[in-house]
């Protein structure tokens, strides 16, 4: 583990605009952590006692269904608190897969719980940064219904991605890391097939080019016309 600096709380809106004296704590207590792709922060059911926060690379947060199916409810990246269900001391209902190599800024909950208390910046940070969440899983939920033809769910999850984790170039925008067809097969959950005959869908239609495991979106208003198309 290396320790954590000031310019790396820096540089995430978790840690904006606190007193200097709690910068100066949050140094001392917090840790940053490796971790390679394919490897589990937490699974399901794990009761945690640290707060784990992206400061690098991509992770799935995903469930397993009865038949042992993965469905990916969310992919994350840098900035983004991932074990909010630490606050109430009960097992974590998700499980954590690295993506993508990334580093993890950590934090022990009964070190940092007290700087709630101390300093009320850093709550109403966490808080609105929960509060995004919700929202965003309200959107997923709404994009989620049977009745939308899985070519558009996947233009809208390839869209959202693009616009979170993509890198801007003169012709496009290249999402950033690698994403197979069973990666969005869980993201979607849907077979790899189903998400197989999508994804030509969308490359024939010059919405998307994928090449490598990598996939690259010419036009992003292009691809959202589509996806909010009746």
């Amino acid at each position: 583990m290396a320790p954590i600096t000031n310019d790396i709380l820096e540089q995430l809106s978790l840690f904006e605009g606190l007193h200097p004296s709690t910068y100066a704590h949050l140094t001392r207590i917090g840790r940053v952590e490796s971790y390679k792709s394919g490897a589990h922060l937490f699974l399901e059911k794990d009761l945690l006692h640290c707060f784990y926060i992206v400061l690098s690379g991509t992770v799935s947060m995903y469930k397993t269904n009865s038949n042992g199916q993965l469905k990916t409810i969310f992919i994350f990246g840098k900035d983004t608190l991932l074990n909010e269900t630490i606050f109430d001391n009960m097992p974590v209902s998700i499980s954590c897969k690295v993506h993508d190599d990334c580093t993890v800024l950590t934090f022990y909950r009964s070190d940092l719980l007290p700087l709630f208390q101390q300093d009320f910046r850093l709550t109403e940070n966490f808080v609105n940064h929960l509060s995004k969440r919700i929202r965003r899983l309200y959107r997923q939920m709404k994009n989620s219904t049977s009745i939308i033809k899985m070519e558009k769910k996947l233009a809208a999850k390839l869209w959202k991605l693009s616009q979170d984790y993509g890198t801007p170039q003169d012709d496009g925008i290249m999402i950033d890391f690698p994403i197979t067809i069973t990666s969005l097969a869980e993201l979607l959950g849907s077979y790899r097939e189903t998400i197989s005959r999508a994804l030509k869908i969308l490359v024939k239609k010059n919405l998307i080019v994928y090449e490598h495991k990598y996939i690259f979106v010419p036009d992003p208003n292009a691809l959202s016309t589509f996806f909010k198309a009746p």
